[in-house]
């Protein structure tokens, strides 16, 4: 314990026993029985008060304890789907409940999305989202303040607010508070079924939140940073330096965790013919809609790049082959129904991407071996007929020759 938090405690107590001896100093003219009947009664407020004291002191030095490691990893440069995980590990130590749940606001719906959570139902699957004002968790996204059980029982009789949603039964929200900065809500952090309770515990949980909230806010702003040095000023999309660079740092994780991810490289199909036909302006507005098509698309810890003219390249992490071919397809859905100008004018009257997916480890271990296994996929694609994405086969399921054409441009 802390010497200062030690001499705290000792200093109350001394004043509790100074009263104490004040107190039956005052009463020493009363009977003995009701002398000794006010003694037994200020001993026990004495116990109760230094049990109280001990209470506070072993929760202040419990959190100044795990404060500056939390406090050094939330300010390092760290990634955002790792900054629940330290905040879910730091709540779990302090209060002990039964279960978490992390919310994060998900900018483009407008709504949170629970991306981390401890005890619910094996069944129950991350990404339920919950709307600003929708039950216990949405009511403290909409108004930015901690909230515990009594609060919101007295804000449910004097508001009559709906704080108690048929969807949300399997939350225990016994106490909860906002990863807010700057007058941003980022996201929501509940406990329920604490069984290590503090006189300050909502002002306890609120130092967790903003903790984790100013790490939610220091990686945006260096991802808007890093984007505004490495974007393609044209599709706002990654460039294809340092795509390479994120790849390879990408590949050294993925050694050391052992968990597969995939690269998806696609172009569009006959780019040429439209920038012939329709003027090299149309042809890049097509450009500059598809990388927002793409950045809509795709999930926030996935990364995608102009990888060169018309030619485009995505890393969807932790995605294994199965699930990165139907990312692929989505986004070439999205991009075959979207109502380009003069689409009709294409040979395939829309406008149209062929892709390939490789996937790491199986498709190979560096950077070249993945983009080639790929690239190799998507001259498949295009050999195929276009609009379609194929997945990366293993050389001895394949027909290609030894030294295939892997970079097709302007097909």
């Amino acid at each position: 314990m802390p010497v200062w938090l030690s001499a705290v405690g000792g200093g109350v107590v001394f004043l509790l026993c100074a009263h104490l001896v004040g107190r039956l100093r005052a009463g020493g003219g009363r009977p003995s029985s009701v002398r000794d009947e006010a003694t037994s009664t200020l001993i026990r407020d004495l116990q109760k008060s230094v049990s109280r004291l001990e209470g506070d002191n072993a929760a202040l030095t419990h959190l100044f304890q795990l404060l500056p490691d939390f406090t050094k990893k939330m300010n390092s440069r760290i990634e955002r789907r790792e900054i629940p995980m330290q905040v879910m590990r730091v709540v779990e130590q302090m209060f002990a409940p039964s279960q978490i749940l992390i919310f994060l606001l998900e900018e483009r719906l407008g709504k949170f999305a629970l991306v981390r959570q401890m005890g619910l139902p094996p069944d129950f699957a991350n990404g339920f989202q919950v709307e600003y004002g929708e039950g216990r968790i949405g009511w403290v996204a909409q108004h930015g303040m901690a909230m515990d059980v009594d609060d919101f029982i007295r804000e449910k009789r004097l508001t009559g607010a709906n704080l108690d949603m048929p969807a949300h039964f399997q939350f225990n929200v016994e106490l909860c508070a906002p990863m807010k900065h700057e007058d941003k809500v980022r996201g929501v952090i509940s406990v329920g079924g604490i069984t290590r309770h503090y006189k300050h515990e909502k002002a306890i949980m609120g130092l967790i939140a903003d903790q984790g909230s100013i790490a939610l806010y220091n990686y945006d702003l260096f991802t808007k940073t890093q984007e505004m040095a490495n974007c393609d000023g044209l599709t706002k999309l990654f460039n294809k330096r340092f795509f390479l660079e994120k790849l390879s740092s990408i590949i050294l994780e993925a050694s050391k965790g052992h968990h597969p991810f995939s690269v998806f490289i696609f172009d569009l199909d006959h780019f040429k013919h439209y920038n012939d036909t329709q003027g090299h302006q149309a042809g890049d507005e097509v450009l500059r809609t598809t990388g927002e098509l793409v950045r809509d698309t795709l999930r926030p810890d996935d990364f995608a790049a102009r990888y060169g003219g018309e030619e485009f390249i995505v890393l969807l992490a932790h995605a294994p082959k199965d699930g990165a071919m139907q990312a692929a397809n989505r986004l070439r859905q999205r991009v075959a129904s979207h109502p380009f100008l003069n689409r009709d004018s294409q040979p395939l009257k829309i406008v149209s991407l062929s892709g390939g997916v490789a996937t790491y480890p199986d498709d190979g271990l560096s950077s070249a071996d993945l983009i080639a296994a790929a690239d190799a996929a998507l001259y498949r694609a295009k050999r195929d007929g276009r609009d379609r994405v194929f997945a990366s086969e293993p050389k001895y399921f394949s027909d290609e020759t030894e030294d295939p054409v892997y970079n097709v441009q302007g097909g």
